[in-house]
């Protein structure tokens, strides 16, 4: 299938015993990384290297993808709306026009990447011809230095904002700074932005970067009532307090599925303290030094199980519909993304 996605005994049991029978019928994931090899190939090897993520996860193809959805929910529709692997030594022209035909054969509803020295008349000519949803900008864009102390206006320069808000599209983005969602000009630039480009869909990836609770509540302290103008997808976030944190305090109409394959397709358990979190896995990445017995990785299960289990036990112990589920995991983001009817069905497509 991918060498990224074995399926064990205990993914199947711990599959039926905390996610089939609660599973949605449909599931639009907002936060999906496609690209093919030659997209990446003049990557240096020691850039992956660099950070964790990087080395998880870097390489997709679209048929993998529905691969991998299929055999992780197979009692579910599964859609996506995909974006290059947003690294700058990649070929990111070439990324988006790949995700552009697949736009155009109605098998995904992609973003595309944009970097923030590229010509604005390029940029718009690609976004409307490509049928794009929007922008996926990224601080890489800008510089290499993850957490960068860097403005949103350096990676995603006003000039890109406002063709945006011209053709009334969307971008997912990723904060910057070290404090995330909590960071006084990241709330400061986001409610700026908001208010000067209105017509613009702000859907900001990773619940702000807060895989440890205390950046949203520090962040949603900040933000006030501002919170509900806002979208926040929930890729790579495992961590249960997240979401019932979030849960309690941004509308639920606000709120989108994201897996950020393919980075968590892989086995494992994520622990945290305050502003931290350590990934627990059984492959053996360079960077997993925090390795346990045997008998215990044997009982891990994929990263995106355990997000997923998080996610439905939160609904259910705050008290959501099922109208608000099948919100979160599909009809919030239609609605973002301004898409009307499902894409095409996965089932017989691979």
């Amino acid at each position: 299938m991918t060498a990224y996605l074995s399926k064990t005994d205990t993914d199947e049991a711990f599959y039926r015993e905390y996610i089939q029978s609660r599973l949605p019928q449909w599931i639009f994931d907002i936060h999906v990384h496609l690209n093919l090899p030659e997209h990446i190939s003049m990557v240096p090897a020691s850039r992956w290297l660099t950070d964790w993520a990087l080395e998880s996860g870097h390489l997709l193809t679209y048929e993998d993808a529905v691969a991998c959805a299929t055999a992780l929910y197979p009692d579910a529709q599964y859609e996506m709306a995909g974006f290059p692997w947003p690294i700058r030594e990649a070929d990111l022209a070439a990324n988006n026009a790949y995700l552009a035909r697949l736009r155009q054969e109605r098998l995904l509803s992609p973003f595309m990447v944009v970097r923030p020295e590229w010509a604005t008349e390029e940029i718009e000519k690609t976004l409307v011809d490509g049928k794009f949803v929007g922008f996926k900008p990224y601080p890489d864009m800008y510089t290499g230095i993850k957490g960068a102390d860097i403005s949103i206006f350096d990676f995603f320069p006003h000039e890109q904002w406002a063709l945006l808000d011209r053709h009334k599209k969307a971008v997912l983005l990723h904060l910057p700074r070290r404090n995330r969602i909590a960071d006084d000009d990241n709330v400061r630039e986001l409610l700026a932005a908001r208010d000067k480009y209105p017509d613009v869909t702000i859907i900001i990836a990773h619940f702000g970067r807060a895989f440890c609770p205390i950046y949203l509540d520090q962040g949603l302290n900040k933000l006030g009532s501002e919170a509900g103008g806002f979208y926040f997808d929930t890729a790579a976030v495992i961590n249960p307090a997240v979401y019932d944190l979030a849960f309690s305090r941004i509308p639920i109409t606000r709120i989108l599925y994201g897996s950020d394959m393919p980075i968590l397709l892989w086995h494992g358990k994520r622990v945290w303290t305050e502003r931290k979190y350590t990934n627990l896995c059984r492959e053996p990445f360079t960077w997993n030094q925090e390795r346990r017995s045997p008998e215990e990785e044997a009982r891990y299960t994929f990263f995106l199980y355990e997000q997923m289990r998080s996610i439905l036990d939160a609904l259910d112990r705050n008290g959501f519909s099922e109208e608000d589920k099948a919100g979160v995991f599909a009809a919030n983001a239609k609605k973002a993304l301004r898409l009307q009817a499902h894409l095409r069905e996965f089932r017989g497509i691979q």
